[in-house]
């Protein structure tokens, strides 16, 4: 008894000293390689000096890195315990399509990814590409989704380490969360975006390296008898209602993750070209499509062996049953080299996962709320966002019902922005507008509510029944399709129908009141939407004052100055007969001879050109960091742009208090 418990208390001591010492490397390492870039000024070295920098690496990074990149942000502890879990309930076809449904995203992603960043080239984040598709309120809606969902999954990832530690160790789950904590707050703080990358690159590769390693183990040493048709599992093992609910439940959950993730945006903004970014997504769906298989088969192994008993074996520790020797040897503990190096694995691919996110939420902050503030206040969002999530953490809750949570209200929402981003025309964005976007996804959750509560309806009881139903659908379900397809179908119809009636009304000549103009009467409103746009008179030049509640004003000596007095008496001339094309509205769009503006937020959908009466409809400008293209109506430009290009110079109009870097330009100068 001494001696097993000795032998007990080794194999821990050794777990921790390994695990640890493998997590300080990486960070070691990626520290080391931010400081030897600095020193030796390279371009890389250029993305740690600003905020943009600092949360996107723009356009840095080649496809190789991407790849790595997207692995090991998809990649993360929660395979240990997420997909062997799986497997052991919905069988192969849910084994198959939980691993399938986890890479073909990055595919569908990249090259979605790759359709915003060439429609809106000044997006720097989800929130950017929303707002300038959309608007303020949609923006407001999406970063807070975005926030909870990467907030869930980091939750997940320091629980599923935590438990590993406690449950497979044999030690409290905190020493290890606050380990991976404070290491992985670290590097990610000092490097941010840039050294993620860098040491995903790293990281994948050495956890790939352990993960076939461990399959080879498993090849050699398993010996266990496997029952012809599964055996007394044959419900659980074989096809069965979970599985083929996996071929519609798992797409959509992982889609939505992935869209509500702005880790997985960051690669879109740091791949260097399209090429890099669409060859790194396919790199990336094999090698995770992979890993995720070979995950799952391990705990659906171990069941067909008869290795795990369902009454009493920890869910979260499935994948460890596969190394027992015999079913008659109980709960899986740290035994052996193989366990250590399964949890020196899961730690690697818990730190790639979690500096990700750490990132990503550092990214929606300070692209949101933190757009003009200095660098170090996105350092110091990255301090600050683990300690609430790390305190929940040692709750020990179960994986896949936090994702589940996640999920759910990500399948509500998601579709709207990827309908938005491919129908960019002007018909699209009267049908796909910011008021119906908005509402179908709040109708979406309150849809899937109901369905949930109506399953479970008691009319005896009914505060009760809401109350489990409501758990159900997002806590409790076993992500039964239904569920899903409720939440994902409701929030289709809901934002075709309200862009129907939208277009009906706009053909008859009726505009309504878009959700930004009625929830602005609110007091506070526009700070929190970050809202820069206004009423004001249909003029270019008013408009602009109008929005930003000031006048445009010179900068001296700034290359992003307002246009100068002279030139901007000359443009007050013109400004009248311009004929504005909306961005990205290609050779669909058409040009209206005033410069006005439906509300960006209206019933009629985003910034789109309304002709109207010049002098008496007031407008709201589109955002300030969209680019805009004015035309004389004999398809010239206006005289001073003229001037400006024949010396090969781009034109600006850059109100005060508009970030630099996001000007208006004028035709001809992109």
């Amino acid at each position: 008894m001494a001696l097993a418990e000795t032998d007990e208390h080794g194999w821990m001591v050794l777990s921790y000293c390994l695990v640890v010492v493998s997590l300080t490397a990486f960070a070691l390492y990626a520290v080391l390689y931010t400081k030897f870039f600095r020193l030796n000024k390279s371009t890389e070295s250029m993305t740690l000096d600003s905020t943009k920098g600092f949360i996107t690496a723009s356009n840095s990074q080649g496809m190789w890195r991407i790849a790595w990149s997207f692995y090991a942000g998809s990649v993360g502890a929660w395979c240990i315990t997420g997909p062997p879990g799986y497997a052991t309930f919905a069988g192969w076809v849910g084994m198959v399509f939980y691993a399938l449904a986890t890479g073909i995203p990055v595919i569908i992603f990249a090259f979605f990814g790759n359709v915003v960043q060439a429609k809106w080239p000044q997006a720097n984040s989800l929130g950017d590409y929303v707002m300038m598709r959309f608007g303020p309120t949609a923006r407001l809606l999406c970063i807070i989704v975005s926030l909870f969902n990467m907030s869930i999954f980091m939750l997940a990832e320091f629980t599923t380490i935590g438990g590993l530690f406690q449950d497979f160790v044999g030690s409290k789950n905190y020493p290890i969360i606050i380990v991976v904590a404070i290491l992985t707050t670290g590097y990610t703080a000092y490097g941010g975006l840039l050294v993620s990358i860098v040491t995903d690159q790293v990281q994948a590769t050495f956890s790939l390296l352990l993960l076939f390693v461990v399959t080879i183990t498993v090849a050699v040493t398993f010996d266990q008898d496997l029952p012809e048709n599964f055996g007394d599992l044959k419900e659980s093992l074989g096809p069965n209602k979970a599985g083929y609910s996996a071929i519609l439940v798992m797409p959509l959950s992982l889609m939505s993750a992935t869209v509500f993730n702005e880790g997985m945006w960051q690669r879109v903004w740091a791949a260097e070209d399209p090429k890099a970014l669409k060859g790194g997504g396919i790199i990336a769906c094999i090698a995770i499509v992979t890993a995720v298989f070979l995950y799952g088969f391990s705990g659906f192994l171990a069941a067909w062996g008869g290795l795990i008993d369902f009454e009493t074996a920890n869910p979260n520790l499935y994948m460890f049953q596969v190394f027992r020797s015999g079913p008659g040897e109980g709960q899986a503990t740290v035994s052996n080299w193989v366990s250590v190096l399964v949890l020196v694995l899961a730690a690697t691919m818990n730190q790639s996962a979690i500096d990700s996110l750490q990132n990503g939420i550092a990214a929606t902050l300070s692209s949101h709320f933190l757009k003009r503030e200095p660098i170090m206040y996105a350092r110091i969002c990255v301090v600050f966002i683990s300690i609430p999530i790390c305190i929940v953490a040692l709750e020990n809750l179960e994986v896949l019902s936090i994702f589940l949570t996640g999920n759910m209200l990500g399948c509500c929402c998601f579709m709207p922005l990827l309908i938005g981003g491919m129908w960019d025309s002007p018909l699209g964005r009267r049908v796909v507008n910011e008021t119906g976007m908005v509402f179908s996804c709040i109708m979406a959750v309150l849809i899937s509510i109901a369905y949930g509560v109506g399953k479970h309806w008691d009319k005896n009881d009914a505060s009760k029944s809401i109350r489990v139903g409501a758990k159900f659908t997002f806590v409790d379900q076993p992500y039964d399709w239904d569920y899903f397809l409720v939440a994902w179908g409701f929030s289709i119809a809901t934002l075709l129908l309200f862009g129907l009636c939208t277009e009906l009304l706009h053909r008859a000549g009726v505009e309504g009141v878009g959700i930004t103009q009625i929830l602005g009467k609110i007091p506070g409103f526009h700070a929190l939407a970050q809202d820069s746009t206004a009423e004001g008179p249909g003029c270019m030049h008013t408009a602009v004052m109008a929005c930003l509640g000031r006048p445009l004003q010179s900068q001296p000596g700034s290359p992003e100055r307002a246009i100068a007095a002279g030139e901007a008496e000359k443009l007050q001339q013109q400004e009248a007969q311009m004929v504005f094309m909306p961005p990205g509205g290609g050779g669909d769009a058409q040009p209206v001879l005033y410069p006005v503006y439906e509300p960006a937020n209206g019933m009629g959908g985003s910034g789109m050109p309304a002709a109207v009466n010049n002098n008496s409809h007031p407008m709201m400008m589109p955002p300030p960091s969209v680019p805009y293209l004015p035309h004389m109506p004999d398809g010239g430009m206006p005289p001073h742009a003229f001037q400006q290009q024949q010396q090969q110079q781009p034109v600006y109009m850059q109100p005060v208090g508009v970030s630099p870097g996001m000007p208006l330009m004028l035709h001809g100068m992109a």
